[in-house]
């Protein structure tokens, strides 16, 4: 009815909220209720703030790593606001990283290690999608929990400090509460709320394995059979269908070609023959397109197919989107002319503020960023780039 006819709320609130201030006045909550925000002092409804939102983030967070602890998957580390917990092969380390304040929320990283076998393929992805959908039902439990706390507070006559702060509290946590359960179901190219994510990880073949693909960069422990186990799967999916030009296609596409280009895994015949032929249109727009794009110049390269890898080169630089950030497309122009033979630029490439890798700053106690850029900016083996031209000479017919 109120779909219908969403006036009738104009009507009926006044009533209902009359209605429940008339039954708290009487029933002396309003009064126990008031005495308690009487002893807050001003400078709490600022800081409760923040320890109401660390103790939500934290609450949900610790939900997310106990369920992979659950589901026998071990933690790599946990992020919290500006508060990074992160494992070493010597142990646990803490870090408060201020630079880190736009995150304004928390992750958990997992350390997958050993898959090898379809068996602890799936107990890892299954650990994925519990770990996504027990978080959000806890932060909807504490949100039920911290109200009905408040209403027996309020109903038994509590001590009024305890009132007053736990009524700022509860406040403050529904707040949150309705930014965080607004943000599960919330998605875009770069972001998956909880509830998205499990479904995609539970329905989408190509989210699942990028993702699982992309978290074992973080393990600590190498394993080339979990390697060559993740990039059998990445194959598989690469030959069951269409090359589509989505982000996840592309990331997956991406994963295929550094493996086979950087760490000499086998390349497929069949896969290579959708490369050659995959569209380069729908990429010229995004800076990940380019990436893309770029990425298959040097697949191309590393097959001798040199003409093809400058011409698209050579495309990239008239077509990509002047709306892409100029120093993005300066740093990757500047780095496959070096890595390709075109142009070397290793005096450009050394200095650290001309080097744009998405998300660097968050995975930087994970990964050794040096190692990794000095492998990025390694020039292929070189390949020579030839035609053969046949000079004939032709006989003077005439007589002199």
């Amino acid at each position: 009815m109120f779909k219908k006819y969403p006036w009738l709320w104009v009507l009926i609130a006044p009533f209902l909220i009359g209605f429940i201030f008339s039954f708290l006045v009487v029933g002396g909550y309003w009064f126990n209720f008031t005495e308690g925000m009487k002893r807050v002092p001003w400078f709490m409804y600022i800081l409760g703030f923040y320890i109401t939102f660390f103790i939500t983030l934290t609450i949900h967070e610790l939900s997310h790593l106990i369920t992979f602890v659950i589901k026998g998957t071990k933690i790599r580390a946990l992020y919290l606001h500006m508060l990074v917990f992160y494992k070493t092969t010597k142990g646990w380390r803490v870090k408060i990283k201020p630079k880190l304040w736009f995150l304004m929320g928390g992750f958990v990283v997992p350390d997958l290690g050993e898959i090898n076998d379809d068996e602890t393929y799936q107990s890892s992805v299954d650990a994925f999608r519990h770990s996504l959908i027990v978080a959000p039902y806890v932060t909807i439990v504490f949100l039920v929990m911290s109200i009905i706390i408040f209403m027996m507070a309020i109903a038994f006559g509590w001590n009024p400090y305890v009132i007053g702060f736990y009524s700022l509290f509860t406040f403050y946590t529904a707040i949150l509460s309705f930014f965080y359960i607004k943000s599960f179901k919330l998605s875009n190219q770069w972001f998956y709320g909880d509830f998205v994510a499990y479904q995609k990880m539970k329905d989408d073949l190509i989210f699942q394995i990028v993702q699982m693909s992309q978290y074992r960069m973080f393990s600590l422990k190498e394993s080339k059979e979990t390697d060559m186990y993740l990039f059998n799967k990445v194959k598989e999916a690469m030959r069951s269908g269409e090359l589509k030009s989505s982000l996840f296609y592309q990331l997956l596409i991406l994963n295929y070609i550094e493996a086979v280009t950087f760490h000499g895994f086998e390349e497929d015949p069949s896969i290579r023959e959708k490369l050659t032929r995959y569209p380069y249109g729908p990429h010229y727009h995004t800076e990940q397109g380019v990436m893309l794009l770029y990425d298959l110049a040097v697949y191309y390269y590393h097959l001798g197919m040199i003409e093809k890898s400058y011409q698209l080169i050579e495309q990239i630089r008239k077509k990509a989107s002047p709306k892409i950030d100029e120093k993005s497309l300066l740093y990757l122009r500047k780095k496959h002319d070096h890595i390709l033979h075109i142009q070397y630029d290793q005096l450009f490439l050394d200095q650290k503020e001309h080097v744009k890798i998405r998300n660097s700053g968050l995975y930087e106690d994970l990964i050794d960023l040096d190692e990794m850029i000095k492998e990025m900016h390694e020039p292929l083996d070189f390949k020579v780039w030839e035609t053969k031209v046949e000079l004939t000479q032709e006989e003077n017919e005439e007589e002199v």
